[in-house]
């Protein structure tokens, strides 16, 4: 029997005990009262053991629930810091990236208004160039002009004289 079984019969025991006449005197049987007062004592120190164990029990759960709460909280903080440092990491490259970005539009830049300014001197240079061998073809075609009107005058008066 358990400890709670053996108070529960001591307990009828106390309550189905009978009265002497006229009087609030019970009649307890001794020798039953007895034995289970000893069955208590032998059933005690067990369920103190048992007490005692599952307060060790309880104990030893709580620490490993501890335990482990920390190091779920060391872990979390761990991955924590991991993202800040990739976040971090990501926010560089990507900074890097826009400077180079912006530094390769402001030198295609550069070299657009170089190239379009050495197009211009080019074109500039071949303009001039066909502006004098145009100068050179006008000034030809006046002297061959002039050359045809001399020769015309010529041949002219030597048809004149014959």
């Amino acid at each position: 029997m358990d400890i709670v079984q053996v108070i529960d019969e001591l307990e009828r025991e106390f309550v189905n005990s009978k009265n002497f006449l006229w009087s609030k005197k019970t009649l307890v049987n001794l020798e039953k009262c007895a034995a289970l007062i000893a069955e208590l004592k032998a059933n005690l120190p067990e369920a103190i053991q048992e007490a005692n164990y599952i307060i060790s029990k309880k104990e030893q759960i709580l620490n490993n629930a501890s335990s482990q709460a920390r190091k779920l909280q060391a872990e979390a903080e761990f991955r924590a810091e991991q993202l800040v440092t990739s976040s971090e990491i990501f926010r560089r490259s990507e900074q890097e990236a826009n400077e180079l970005i912006e530094s390769a539009q402001q030198k295609c830049a550069e070299l657009y208004a170089v190239t379009r300014e050495n197009i211009d001197k080019m074109l500039s240079a071949v303009e001039q160039s066909i502006s004098q061998d145009l100068q050179m073809v006008k000034t030809n075609r006046k002297e061959l002009e002039s050359t045809l009107r001399k020769l015309q005058v010529e041949d002219n008066l030597k048809k004149n004289q014959k």
